[in-house]
């Protein structure tokens, strides 16, 4: 249950920050503008077939403002929503293999009652048995002045 727990805070706070981070906004938008500019451009054939009004110039400017906005929606937001999607899962498989090399009895602490670690725990017992001791004499050594 506390697996479960923390996979959850996470994701709500993976999609707080894609949601209100200025980062993200921008470079979303900026590939959700040059997607929209293009879907709207190549529906011009289509608009001045279809808009038969009496000031067609006003009048189509108004409908091309409308399907940009619209596509830039449509592109902007589900764009946010599988940046998110994909950093959750890549954080519920750390947190797993993180679970996975702990000692039995803390890892049993976390996963006990857990609904989402027996959907994972075939992807970790497939893994090779992993030494943590060497592991971690390994990243020492990677560690600037232990040459």
């Amino acid at each position: 249950m506390l697996f479960d727990t923390i996979l959850v805070i996470s994701a709500a706070i993976i999609i707080a920050r894609s949601l209100f981070s200025k980062q993200g906004k921008v470079g979303i938008s900026l590939l959700a503008i040059g997607l929209s500019a293009l879907l709207t451009a190549s529906l011009t054939p289509y608009y001045i077939s279809f808009i038969k009004l009496a000031n067609q110039g006003l009048a189509t400017v108004a409908y091309y403002i409308v399907t940009y906005l619209l596509l830039y929606v449509l592109i902007a937001v589900p764009a946010i929503i599988l940046s998110s999607v994909v950093k959750i899962a890549i954080t519920g498989l750390l947190l797993g293999l993180i679970t996975h090399l702990l000692p039995v009895a803390l890892s049993t602490t976390l996963v006990d009652k857990s609904r989402v670690y027996p959907l994972m725990a075939p992807l970790f017992a497939r893994l090779p048995p992993i030494d943590v001791q060497a592991l971690g004499s390994w990243f020492r050594n990677l560690l600037p002045g232990n040459h």
